[in-house]
């Protein structure tokens, strides 16, 4: 009808604002999940090519929907459709007898904007485009998190560790040499001089401490000099060696720093060694302590 090619033109004239064709479900969600209901979206189906998915924000959830325990209240109430391209090239709402064809996705929410046919809310034409709100906020946090990771490496953060070995690594890098510094290291548990070590990480680099100042008393590793930084990845291999005079766990998993040695003027390119660690306390897990120097120390804001 003229109505509805009216309608449909009026709602293509605001698609840049509905239609996010690339955008994921999990940011179709956020983007939706404090907005009035029958605001909504058009994205790419991610698991059915060549069709859409509406998501809508929904007043109540259907009455067959009990939402999981812990859910966000806010987010449940975010629907998902499927629209999906007929053979005629139409486009319907899948597994909807009840809805007609539509000629385009603009037609389509052109009339649900009408009447909710099978939707539980009529939709709402958007007046401007969400996602701008989105991603400023976005990138609100993401200043913030540079901010905080700033002051956090300048403020410094430590914790004990058991040191174990330092492999010399020749010219491999990043988690190859990690690897061959662990398979040195649990070849011969026996033969370590392992120590406690105080484990520091600031904007000047990382600072280790023997705290029985069994193998040295100090040993400081400039943030320039340290290149790499990178958990055990064999997922079921942990370090269960103990030593009679240290207090470890019964299984611990591993990491490494690579860090380069100060040229010596008999060599021509630098030296790297790669230094083997176990974790000693759970609260404080080598994923943790990876994490910190790989992505805020090494890959850190200018401080």
């Amino acid at each position: 009808s003229d109505e509805l090619c009216n309608g449909a033109y009026q709602a293509q004239n605001v698609s840049q604002f509905w239609y996010k064709e690339k955008l994921s479900r999990e940011d179709a969600i956020n983007l939706l999940k404090t907005k009035p209901p029958g605001t909504f979206l058009i994205r790419e189906s991610q698991g059915f090519p060549g069709s859409y998915d509406l998501a809508v924000k929904v007043e109540t959830l259907p009455p067959d929907i009990q939402p999981k325990a812990g859910a966000d209240p806010n987010a449940v109430l975010v629907r998902h459709y499927l629209i999906e391209r007929t053979p005629t090239g139409h486009m319907r709402l899948k597994g909807c007898p009840d809805e007609p064809d539509f000629a385009n996705l603009s037609a389509l929410v052109y009339q649900h904007t009408v009447t909710p046919l099978v939707l539980p809310i009529k939709l709402v034409l958007p007046t401007h485009d969400i996602t701008e709100d989105y991603h400023s906020i976005i990138n609100q946090q993401q200043e913030i998190k540079k901010v905080s990771a700033k002051d956090l490496l300048e403020k410094g953060a430590a914790c004990d560790v058991l040191y174990l070995n330092n492999v010399d690594i020749e010219s491999l890098s990043d988690q190859m040499a990690v690897a061959k510094a662990l398979r040195s290291t649990f070849d011969n548990p026996e033969r370590l001089q392992a120590t406690i070590v105080h484990f520091k990480v600031t904007s000047a680099g990382i600072t280790l401490t023997d705290k029985k100042k069994k193998l040295f008393s100090r040993r400081h590793f400039p943030k320039e000099n340290v290149t790499y930084c990178g958990i055990d990845d064999e997922t079921d291999r942990f370090w269960t060696y103990q030593y009679d005079d240290l207090e470890m766990l019964p299984r611990a998993k591993c990491f490494g720093f690579v860090s380069k040695i100060n040229n010596d003027a008999t060599f021509s390119q630098s030296k790297s060694e790669c230094h083997i660690f176990a974790e000693i306390d759970l609260s404080q897990p080598s994923t943790a302590i990876v994490n910190f120097v790989s992505k805020v120390m090494i890959d850190s804001v200018p401080v």
